[in-house]
């Protein structure tokens, strides 16, 4: 694979760190997002180090922030010509209580669902002008235990739960990736190829915080000391995306979804045409202001 431009979310730490390393050392310029400044620097200094490879640049943005994707697209888009790859790596997990953004949007779907929807619309002319282009977001084996999805509640204001928040999230923007695509196909773009991922069970900070349920602390508390014994490194974990952002056997497929196996099989359980349109004109009323 020749050399690409390459952005990827959430590469300051866990997966996306290593997402980003491994891409660096293929020899491709790769766009560092985090949303501290400092550390985001940090990290940059410590990849070329590790890499050798000094073709890298920081953007800044809190995905927790619509008006921030945009920014951060807007930047993009002013320093290059074009993108090769976007890899929507960033996400999060939050607590036992609904929780709102500054922009009234339940955090664990403004960062796992709407930010890379509206990241990847507003970077689709840059992906346009590259050769052949790739679209890898990141989801989770959890989008198979959130349960059934409340269609005429997507943001969970009357039924959230922690579990539940975090699996339809990363249902739904497996949901929200094929519509994309379908997006892309009706509108003639034919060189945008779009995929997800998933890690696996990997070891990264995403169950280490004091706001999640009592259970998950002790689980990452006590479990944490036996992860490696248990768990894949964030390393192997992010195989899987760097598979799909870089491997000339997947230039020109979608829809498909990799995983530590290889392509694997997203769970059907509570898909219908109905219910992934549903989501996806959700999307595109949350990002429709940002997009304008």
């Amino acid at each position: 694979m020749d050399s690409k431009i390459i952005l990827v979310t959430g590469a300051t730490n866990g997966l996306g760190r290593e997402e980003a390393k491994a891409l660096l050392a293929q020899g491709h310029t790769v766009i560092l997002h985090g949303r501290n400044r400092e550390k985001t620097l940090t990290v940059q200094k410590e990849l070329v180090a590790e890499t050798g490879n000094p073709n890298t640049d920081v953007l800044i943005a809190d995905l927790e922030s619509l008006a921030e994707v945009k920014a951060m697209a807007q930047e993009f888009t002013a320093k290059y010509d074009r993108l090769d790859v976007l890899v929507n790596n960033a996400g999060n997990q939050y607590g036992t209580r609904w929780a709102g953004t500054a922009e009234g949007h339940e955090k664990t779907m403004a960062v796992n669902l709407f930010a890379p929807v509206l990241l990847s619309l507003l970077l689709i002319d840059s992906l346009k002008k590259s050769p052949r282009a790739r679209i890898v977001t990141v989801s989770s084996a959890s989008h198979a235990q959130g349960g059934k999805p409340f269609i005429d509640d997507i943001e969970l204001k009357d039924n959230y739960s922690f579990r539940r928040a975090y699996g339809l999230s990363k249902l739904y923007v497996i949901w929200a990736m094929r519509s994309l695509r379908k997006h892309l196909s009706e509108q003639g773009i034919e060189t945008i190829d779009v995929n997800t991922t998933h890690p696996g069970i990997a070891l990264t900070n995403l169950g280490g915080s004091e706001k999640r349920p009592w259970y998950m602390t002790v689980i990452y508390t006590v479990g944490r000391p036996l992860a490696p014994l248990l768990m894949r490194t964030a390393a192997q974990g992010a195989a899987p995306t760097i598979y799909a952002a870089t491997s000339p056997e997947v230039e020109g497929l979608s829809d498909r979804y990799y995983g530590p196996k290889g392509l694997e099989q997203v769970s059907e359980r509570h898909y219908t045409p109905a219910n992934e349109a549903a989501v996806w004109n959700y999307c595109m009323k949350v990002v429709d202001p940002y997009l304008r």
